[in-house]
């Protein structure tokens, strides 16, 4: 099943084909070059470092930017920051989450943040606005998780619906990260994987296949391109450049910008392969700036 703004994508390609467009192809519909994207946590930075922030995105080809939403910052903070990222053609997606966000009786708090998006849309001008909402629930870090999971997985299942839902009516995709893993589980009614079944939801898909060489990128990141393809959503492949207590093979952390460098072309070479391949991100702008500053 497709969502509706790969229909959309489906009617435009059905308009160019009566009109006799040639050279238009399904396959020429969907491909694109691959994009880089990165995650910006720290909303501080866009209160006075908007510029540094855009010229570090400028000379890394980021297109994409997954920003925190902070309701404690003025609206016209994000304003400023997403006008300034549009005249430089990058696209700027909300982002939020909690693991306890796939729970129930703490779903409140996505439709706090939720809601917070919805206000903002509706104020802010066309160049202001997000071009997506951008998710990260992980709940396998909840002690729910090991004494309870198809529970918590459905209510994983229900607030991505949620998202979904709230995106869609905004006339903006939805996205998600998640675990390269989790195509080894099921969704709570065991009728599909849980990572195919959010690729039916979610408008694209990045997977946090965490490796620090392309090979074992690659290796995680497999199953679910695969997924991806079958689906018609598009995957990224997230990739890590902080510290982490997870051991060294996780990070590029160690290595430092010009390995960072060589194992992505490599990934996009060899992951374009897959229809599905949307591009690369990147964990995170901070990480990210500190290893190319080195």
């Amino acid at each position: 099943m497709r969502t509706a703004y790969y229909r959309l994508q489906l009617g435009i390609l059905c308009i160019a084909l009566l009109l006799g467009l040639g050279g238009f192809t399904m396959t020429s519909a969907y491909a694109q070059a691959p994009q880089k994207a990165t995650w910006l946590w720290n909303t501080q930075l866009i209160v006075n470092s908007t510029d540094r922030i855009l010229s570090f995105a400028a000379s890394q080809n980021v297109t994409l930017i997954y920003l925190q939403v902070n309701a404690d910052l003025d609206a016209d903070v994000y304003q400023h920051f997403i006008a300034a990222a549009s005249a430089q053609d990058i696209t700027v997606q909300a982002l939020d989450g909690a693991p306890s966000w796939a729970l129930d009786s703490r779903r409140h708090e996505l439709q706090a943040t939720l809601d917070w998006i919805t206000t903002y849309q509706q104020d802010a001008s066309a160049n202001e606005k997000f071009s997506g909402i951008h998710i990260d629930i992980e709940p396998y870090l909840l002690p729910e998780w090991r004494t309870d999971q198809t529970t918590v997985i459905a209510g994983w299942q229900r607030s991505v619906k949620t998202v979904v839902q709230t995106a869609h009516a905004l006339h903006i995709p939805a996205s998600a990260d998640i675990p390269f893993w989790l195509h080894t589980l099921l969704t709570a009614d065991e009728s599909a994987t849980l990572s195919s079944w959010m690729m039916q939801q979610y408008d694209s898909i990045t997977i946090m296949a965490y490796r620090d060489h392309a090979s074992g990128i690659l290796d995680v990141a497999e199953a679910q391109l695969a997924e991806g393809d079958a689906a018609g959503t598009p995957v990224y492949i997230g990739v890590e450049t902080n510290p982490t207590d997870e051991g060294d093979a996780i990070t590029f952390y160690e290595e430092g910008a010009a390995y960072l460098n060589n194992q992505l072309a490599s990934v996009i070479q060899q992951a374009g392969a897959h229809d599905s391949f949307a591009g690369i991100a990147v964990h995170d702008y901070a990480g990210w700036s500190t290893l190319v500053n080195k």
